[in-house]
């Protein structure tokens, strides 16, 4: 896919960087130049201009664009005045960064109907991956308070098989996959380690000792089994 990103802050300059390691092309914008140049050889394409001036931005490839990511954090007016001009010239996928809740409100009024927090979001998260001591990264929400999280393995669940567990009957939980971390060498000659996804697990899978649970179910039902096979019942 094609993206323009629009602001190239913290934030919007590692969402460009993911993008690019998904196999993405990213196209970035900024009106710094300093930020610009930071990013052109990891980017696509890079261009310094000012995304509220109306001609620069119906000059950018919006045409062959799939998404666009107005990620300008720092300057609300700013922000809100570029959404406006993609809405006016943009016809694809429109994704925004909101600060505040009455940025929120102006972006909804606009139409916007995906619009990101990442301070709010990165902050539930955080919350929630304290509040379950072996979890190493929270994937998803849902709602009723259902969540899928990455959890570190229990030694007790070590050797186990998926039946063994009973985890649906016993916690009201789910082991959606287990991911594998697995021993591969940098561009310079240093051990990394690689996570990948086994794929679906059968009722005769056997836990390992390096595996990532991937859980489905309430935070309260994820840390009965994780009290129950710690031994901190």
């Amino acid at each position: 896919m094609k993206f323009i990103i629009l602001g190239l802050g913290n934030f919007g300059s590692n969402l460009s960087k993911a993008l690019i390691k998904d196999g993405h092309e990213v196209f970035g914008v900024d009106l710094n130049m300093a930020k610009v140049e930071k990013l052109k050889e990891e980017l696509t394409h890079t261009v310094a201009i000012d995304v509220n001036d109306e001609q620069s931005i119906n000059h950018l490839p919006l045409t062959d664009t799939d998404v666009a990511v107005v990620a300008i954090g720092e300057d609300m007016g700013s922000s809100v005045s570029a959404t406006a001009l993609l809405k006016k010239y943009f016809k694809g996928r429109i994704i925004a960064r909101s600060i505040n809740e009455i940025h929120t409100s102006v972006l909804e009024a606009m139409g916007i109907q995906e619009i990101l927090k990442p301070e709010e979001e990165y902050a539930y998260e955080l919350a929630h991956r304290i509040n379950v001591r072996e979890a190493l990264k929270k994937a998803w929400i849902f709602p009723g308070d259902f969540e899928i999280m990455e959890i570190r393995i229990p030694t007790s669940v070590v050797g186990l098989t998926l039946k063994d567990l009973d985890i649906k009957n016993k916690f009201e939980a789910h082991i959606v996959t287990v991911i594998k971390q697995t021993p591969t060498k940098n561009i310079f000659g240093n051990q990394i380690m690689n996570a990948n996804v086994f794929g679906i697990l059968h009722s005769s899978y056997v836990f390992e000792a390096d595996d990532i649970l991937l859980i489905f179910g309430k935070i309260k039902n994820i840390n009965k089994f994780l009290n129950h096979y710690n031994g901190t019942n």
